[in-house]
């Protein structure tokens, strides 16, 4: 086999060629052993293999720490992205004043107090047929083949009924047909002295009512006959005050109801007889607690697992497997670029002040965590936290200490001339800008963001280019004259690391991904060398083993020679 591409996926490993049958060592020629010179020979000319070997072992080594080390961040980044955002980093509890009603609230609500009064609550309509009390499940219904016939939303529900059908077939026959399964379902009921057969709509509210409208020849079954227990109706609720008319109500189908607070699943329980409730929604501290240790032990796993690769620390080990460190630029820009998220000012955030406001918490370092530097301990360089000083600080501003992490393409605007109307996430960067616009005849006729223009519609400014592409603005000063300003586009520090970690591990652009890629290629590589040494080696030995054959045999045929010379000698 020739020589293999170093770009190739695989090299077939040589295979030697044996010598066996056509080369021997009689031992007869001076007592040399030949074969452990040629080995003497062949293991001192085996350096360069040995070399490779090692050097290949070395690099599958790091390939797996480094697959490993991608594998282990894409699951890092699957953790960031179900907190990278504020209605999934902010937890909100809320709580009832009575259990009338029970209230759940997710990240889109907002602390404060509601109030809730249930008028009624929603309804299946049902319908049960007396006419008579089967003696069992097992009655027939059916003698002959007959139809059943339900009216549901002014449409005739028809379901064929085969003759010899019983009570309990009769359920089994209305709940497995197509066009009844969505709108009402059959049962039957035991009240300890006959069966009896009950109609109920699959949801509840008082558009799904329905009404039998023919029996056919059904056995012990009329029109007349089935009543009304039940009748479907919607719930009926006031939240906050509303509406304010005494008879007025909020009304839906369910008694689940999460589309009139946002953020906020209201579930009836019962009427609460005109009184109100007081529905209380603050913030979860306790939850964005967890998360944020969730966040902090996934990362520093992340943190150590560079550490080691890189052999910033060493790794215990339970064997004398040899270890092998990686000496990467790449990856040391990957590891320092990780300690400068976690050690800066979050991006677009400002430091508060009693006199412009601006943000309470911009840096990690303000609720409590900070790096260990000491290169003695087996946290150094993870990320540690001040327990009570995180706690402190979610007691002090939940919501800040949620933007922190979470804020995601949250534009604010620092100037009273304009406001930020919105941005394009993923497309306008982290950040702070200069807003310059300029107001002439009483219309907006140009604008600027840091120092590109800017298109101007109207009294609106919207970037088209450079970091700010996306930024839309409103301008509320109308007077003639040149304005500026600034505004900034905040970015959480979840966000920020999540972005650059994707930079990491892009399948086709990655830091990480690119280093593997190197050093598949050269484990390819050195299989060809290994191949080609091989190769050499193999025939080096078999030249040897030649060469020494014919010196053993000649230095056989001279000892046979010499011992013949000897006795005739001595028989003179």
């Amino acid at each position: 086999m020739g020589y293999v591409s170093s770009l190739s996926s695989s090299v077939t490993a040589y295979e030697p060629v044996s010598t066996s049958g056509e080369v021997s060592f009689s031992g007869l020629g001076n007592g040399t052993d030949f074969s452990e010179i040629i080995e003497a020979t062949i293991n001192a000319e085996s350096f360069q293999l040995d070399a490779y070997e090692e050097q290949k072992t070395e690099y599958e080594y790091l390939i797996d720490l480094m697959e490993q080390l991608s594998d282990d961040i894409d699951d890092f980044n699957e953790v960031l992205d179900d907190m990278d955002e504020p209605d999934e980093f902010y937890s909100m509890v809320a709580t009832v004043s009575d259990d009338q009603v029970e209230v759940e609230a997710d990240g889109d609500a907002a602390p404060g107090i509601h109030t809730i009064e249930v008028n009624q609550l929603a309804l299946n309509d049902v319908w049960v047929s007396m006419d008579t009390a089967y003696e069992s499940e097992e009655s027939v219904v059916a003698e002959e083949s007959t139809t059943l016939t339900v009216s549901f939303g002014g449409e005739n529900v028809v379901i064929d009924v085969a003759a010899g059908t019983t009570l309990e077939g009769l359920v089994s026959t209305i709940n497995g047909s197509v066009n009844a399964r969505d709108k009402f379902e059959a049962s039957v009921m035991d009240d300890g002295d006959g069966f009896y057969l009950v109609l109920k709509s699959v949801d509840a509210g008082a558009d799904n009512t329905l009404s039998v409208t023919d029996t056919g020849t059904l056995t012990g079954m009329s029109t007349a006959g089935f009543t009304n227990t039940q009748a479907g109706q919607n719930s009926q609720i006031k939240v906050d005050g509303f509406p304010p008319g005494a008879d007025d109500w909020i009304e839906r189908d369910s008694n689940s109801i999460d589309d009139v607070v946002e953020g906020l699943t209201f579930d009836l329980k019962d009427s609460t007889d005109g009184d109100t409730l007081q529905v209380s929604v603050e913030y979860d501290t306790d939850d964005m607690y967890d998360k944020i240790i969730e966040f902090q032990e996934s990362l520093n796993a992340i943190i150590e697992e560079i550490q080691i690769l890189t052999g910033r620390v060493t790794e215990e080990e339970d064997s004398d497997e040899e270890t092998y460190t990686l000496d990467s630029y790449a990856l040391d820009i990957v590891y320092n670029n990780i300690k400068s998220i976690l050690s800066s000012s979050a991006l677009g955030f400002k430091s508060w002040s009693e006199d412009e406001g601006g943000d309470y918490y911009t840096a990690l370092s303000q609720i409590g965590f900070y790096t260990d530097t000491d290169e003695d301990s087996d946290t150094y360089g993870q990320l540690l936290l001040d327990e009570d000083e995180l706690e402190d600080a979610l007691d002090n501003d939940a919501e800040a200490v949620a933007s922190l992490f979470a804020a995601r393409a949250s534009g604010e605007s620092d100037s009273d001339g304009f406001q930020v109307i919105s941005v394009i996430d993923g497309v306008t960067e982290a950040g702070e800008y200069e807003v310059e616009y300029t107001v002439s005849g009483g219309e907006l006729v140009s604008a600027t963001i840091n120092g590109e223009e800017a298109a101007v519609d109207g009294w609106t400014i919207l970037a088209t280019g450079g970091d700010a592409r996306g930024l839309y603005l409103s301008v509320g000063t109308t007077g003639d004259g040149v304005y500026d300003g600034t505004c900034r586009v905040k970015q959480g520090k979840i966000g920020e690391l999540s972005d650059n970690l994707d930079g990491v591990t892009n399948a086709e652009t990655g830091s990480l991904t690119i280093i593997i890629e190197h050093y598949d290629e050269s484990v390819t590589s050195l299989d060809n060398q290994i191949y080609n040494e091989e190769k050499r080696l193999d025939a080096l030995e078999t030249s040897l083993k030649r060469k020494y054959a014919a010196l053993d045999a000649r230095l056989a045929t001279y000892e046979a020679q010499s011992s013949t010379l000897t006795t005739l000698l001595q028989s003179l």
